[in-house]
């Protein structure tokens, strides 16, 4: 009687074992295949080594998050790397990676932007075939930029403008100098304090022969950045002097006049 009694309770703790293990696993898929929860636990750019971004790639089918971290280590490497070849291979790894994740989870902004961004590097790094990636390019960041627009600083609408500012105009590529303007101003709205953004915006604008305009958002850049030792009085007049060139600048193009505020 008591051999019984304890093979019942041996079957009834594993029973509850098993049962715990898959609760748990299901829990476990349950947020690796939410786009929101992906997003929101994974901070870009962290250092990594190739050794992690070697282990991480081995089991990136297996979970989102990790197939992610993974793309996101070879941006990493490629920007640390001075070998163009192995910056291409790992760009195509990472490219590689990026699909995987978006494959699991096809709502996760971060994943489309990942896609774009080392499609990107693939791009920059094998010129030859730059103009046939910039659809895919293309595709996945206007998808990262409706799903997660506020990834890294208005990440994806700064890919785009990129994109449109220094690719080659119709019918050749998707180059548009006024898409470049627009997409750099959304960046702005959702990164703010990130300075490429307004940098972008200013060449954007230039290239769009709106000097008025972009002279006020140098103002602006130059405003948010004092000098190392402080806001000297001859900083302050030579900001003040930009000032004024913007507003001579905007009046003749008969657009904005600076006001005296």
């Amino acid at each position: 009687m008591m051999l019984v009694r304890s093979l019942l309770v041996i079957v009834f703790l594993l029973g509850a074992c098993a049962t715990s293990d898959l609760a748990r696993h299901n829990a476990l898929e349950t947020v690796d295949k939410d786009p929101a929860v992906v997003d929101a636990s994974f901070v870009l750019w962290t250092p990594c080594t190739r050794q992690q971004a070697i282990e991480w790639t081995a089991t990136a089918g297996k979970d989102a998050r990790t197939a992610i971290k993974a793309a996101c280590c070879y941006v990493v490497l490629i920007k640390q790397g001075e070998d163009k070849a192995l910056r291409l291979a790992d760009a195509r790894q990472g490219r590689n990676l990026a699909e995987i994740a978006v494959n699991m989870v096809p709502n996760s902004g971060l994943a489309h932007y990942l896609a774009a961004y080392l499609t990107g590097l693939e791009a920059e790094n094998d010129p030859m075939r730059g103009l046939n990636l910039v659809p895919t390019i293309e595709h996945e960041a206007l998808l990262a930029a409706k799903l997660n627009p506020k990834i890294d600083h208005g990440g994806p609408d700064r890919l785009l403008a990129e994109l449109y500012l220094c690719a080659p105009g119709l019918p050749v590529s998707v180059g548009d100098s006024n898409k470049s303007v627009f997409h750099y101003r959304r960046a702005l709205d959702h990164g703010p304090e990130y300075k490429e953004n307004r940098l972008g915006l200013i060449k954007a604008l230039l290239a769009e022969e709106e000097s008025g305009l972009a002279c006020l958002e140098l103002h602006t850049l130059l405003d948010d950045m004092p000098p190392a030792n402080g806001a000297t009085p001859q900083w302050r007049e030579a900001m003040e002097l930009l000032k004024r060139m913007c507003s001579m600048l905007e009046s003749e193009g008969g657009i904005y006049r600076f006001s005296d505020n």
